[in-house]
C-alpha cells in the first residue's frame, strides 16, 4: 500500500521515518534517527528505507553566498 506524503506529514511531521521499502509500510518513527533505528531492529527489519518529514507548513530560507575573485 503506497503512502502519500501529505499523509505522513500529518502524522509524522518532523520526524524520521522507516519504512520496510519505498513508499511501503511504516516500520518505525521517530525525531531522533538512532531511536527510529533500534525500533526498526527489534521488529527485524535489518535496512529499513530512511525518509525525513519535513513540518507541515513550514518555509525554508535559503541563504546564498557569492565571492567574487579576481
Amino acid at each position: 500500500m503506497k503512502i502519500s506524503y501529505a499523509k505522513l506529514q500529518k502524522k509524522y511531521s518532523g520526524m524520521y521515518v522507516l519504512s520496510d521499502k519505498p513508499d511501503g509500510k511504516v516500520v518505525a518513527a521517530s525525531r531522533n534517527l538512532g531511536k527510529a533505528f533500534k525500533e526498526a531492529e527489534k521488529k527485524g527489519y535489518k535496512l529499513p528505507v530512511v525518509q525525513y518529514v519535513e513540518p507541515e507548513g513550514t518555509i525554508a530560507i535559503y541563504e546564498v553566498k557569492i565571492s567574487l575573485r579576481k
